[in-house]
């Protein structure tokens, strides 16, 4: 899969972000409202196995959102296909974050989605993280609820093409798209 912005591309992960793949998700700040520890050096390598593994039609899909400029990778998004819905996720550097690549690299992963993949979406994020909320909202997620799984509380977005439809002529103005499939 490669969507191509002006200034930056979500793209498959390779052996070339280890470093940044490492630098994200070992950084406190990205996991504070995550289910998971920060990973090790250590934990790199067996990452990086599990990454190889996935094709464009695998269940959980990591793609990166890296610079056109020195294709250093600035974030990840998810995608994680259950039986019945497809979550949406998402995890910037902190050097990143606030300067609308996860906006625009989920519009123009959505844009790119087939209608039935995208009604099937649907965007879970700690109640605390307003940034991660704030985005839900802006691409066109509609709250459902609150939840808790495994003890932890969550928010529970679903997307709704009506919101899409309002949002996404004034987002996509900024994406260039290259061949894409999703």
């Amino acid at each position: 899969m490669y969507i191509e912005f002006s200034d930056f591309c979500l793209r498959s992960i390779n052996g070339f972000d280890a470093e940044s793949y490492l630098a994200l998700y070992s950084h406190p700040e990205v996991a504070r409202f995550d289910d998971y520890t920060p990973i090790s050096r250590e934990d790199l390598a067996g990452e990086m196995k599990r990454i190889e593994g996935y094709h464009d039609n695998s269940a959980f899909l990591e793609l990166a959102v890296a610079s056109r400029y020195d294709n250093k990778m600035m974030g990840v998004i998810t995608l994680d296909s259950k039986r019945k819905y497809c979550y949406l996720g998402y995890h910037f550097h902190p050097d990143f974050q606030g300067k609308g690549y996860a906006v625009r690299s989920v519009m123009g992963l959505l844009e790119n989605m087939d209608e039935t993949r995208r009604q099937t979406m649907r965007l879970v994020s700690h109640p605390e993280n307003k940034a991660s909320i704030s985005l839900a909202e802006k691409v066109g997620f509609v709250y459902v609820g609150r939840r808790k799984l495994k003890g932890v509380p969550e928010v529970v977005y679903r997307f709704d093409s009506i919101q899409w439809a309002s949002r996404r002529m004034q987002t996509l103005r900024s994406i260039r798209v290259s061949t894409c499939v999703v």
